[in-house]
């Protein structure tokens, strides 16, 4: 497979759902309408996974969720708020796949937007392979980066410093002082 032609594959899995995750004939499977799941510590809420529809499959311990809103707490007070149009749980290993016009917002204003994003929960970190645009606002203005693949922490912050894999932009708007 050529360069190209692999980046283009690469370009138009971003957010497109697995279709064999949806097999009606998968067997046992349940489905559940307003669908809450939440993870605590110590009494208070780590997460909160809210789903307009949710349809679990045992054998594989696979969640298949829609409209989803999950909610990251610190000391039970919301920080971080996901949304994306579906999702998939993988219950066994932690991972929470989301896509679909995700995009997440903090309690100090920082934005992102992308098309996939990968929750670890044994990590604590998002991830994604596709192209991210996040607004970070500060007391003078604001910076939008963008670029493609990132790792970043619930307050979507960087693990390890701000790490955009590729195709990196960044663009700031507000007062400089210069001196």
């Amino acid at each position: 497979m050529s360069a190209g032609l692999a980046v283009l594959v690469g370009l138009l899995a971003c957010g497109n759902s697995d279709n064999a995750d949806m097999d009606p004939d998968r067997e046992p499977m349940q489905t559940v309408e307003d669908f809450t799941l939440v993870q605590s510590l110590k009494g208070d809420r780590s997460w909160r996974l809210v789903s307009e529809v949710a349809v679990y499959t045992e054998g594989d311990s696979l969640l298949l969720i829609s409209d989803v809103d999950l909610t990251f707490f610190e000391e039970d007070i919301p920080t971080t708020i996901l949304k994306g149009d579906s999702g998939r749980v993988e219950l066994q290993t932690g991972l929470m796949r989301i896509w679909g016009d995700v995009n997440a917002e903090t309690d100090d204003g920082r934005y992102l937007e992308t098309q996939e994003i990968v929750w670890d929960n044994e990590m604590e970190i998002f991830h994604t392979d596709c192209l991210v645009v996040m607004t970070i606002p500060d007391s003078a203005g604001e910076t939008v980066l963008s670029g493609r693949g990132v790792d970043l922490d619930t307050g979507l912050g960087a693990v390890e410093g701000v790490d955009i894999e590729e195709d990196f932009t960044a663009v700031y708007s507000g007062d400089l002082e210069l001196e």
